[in-house]
């Protein structure tokens, strides 16, 4: 009889081991393949640069309980961003400002920007949004000459009040991001119209 009781008895201990292994296992997320119209096209972009705080340097994700440690950053033990906060909104921001300009050429000023925060904040324990705030300079394609800046904060509401439901915040948050920034652009086009022949220069 222990000849069949011990093969039984490791094959649930492998079972149970595996049941740990993947409940315990990292969530990476990222911001999708997210598309849309550029609405800024009116001044060219030939380059989106995207920097970071120190603190947004990795690629854990943070959370804040503002309704009890308004004063603690903390970071999702089990759930991180493929890759720093930085590199995604650069890669989607590449994609979305750059290359869905429909005339581009190539040429263009560039759009340095500075993430100055992103977290999923906890007004009570079941309710969040996500806060993000940048800032960003417009530049010639050679030079440090600033033809413009402007500073951003978009606050979105959290659908879950967990760590997928600040990514879907997130998201939402950078596709705003782009909209306004597309705006901005719009409104410099309209008001200063050398800033256009200075990015086609």
């Amino acid at each position: 009889m222990m000849k069949w009781l011990l093969p039984i008895l490791a094959g649930m201990l492998l079972v149970a081991c595996g049941g740990n292994v993947r409940t315990n296992e990292m969530v990476q997320y990222d911001l999708g393949n997210m598309t849309g119209n550029w609405s800024g096209s009116r001044v060219p972009i030939a380059a989106v640069d995207v920097q970071a705080a120190s603190w947004l340097a990795g690629a854990t994700m943070y959370f804040r309980l503002a309704y009890a440690e308004p004063l603690r950053r903390q970071g999702y033990a089990e759930s991180r961003w493929a890759a720093p906060p930085a590199e995604l909104l650069e890669r989607f921001l590449k994609r979305r400002i750059v290359f869905g300009q429909p005339d581009f050429s190539g040429a263009g000023c560039r759009l340095q920007l500075v993430v100055d925060e992103l977290e999923q904040r906890f007004d009570d324990p079941q309710k969040s949004q996500v806060v993000l705030e940048v800032r960003a300079l417009l530049t010639p394609s050679r030079g440090a000459e600033i033809l413009s800046r402007r500073a951003f904060l978009i606050h979105k509401p959290a659908p879950e009040a967990v760590a997928r439901g600040g990514v879907a915040a997130t998201r939402d948050a950078v596709q705003t991001l782009a909209d306004e920034m597309g705006i901005w652009l719009d409104e410099l086009a309209r008001d200063k119209p050398a800033i256009i022949a200075r990015c086609r220069a």
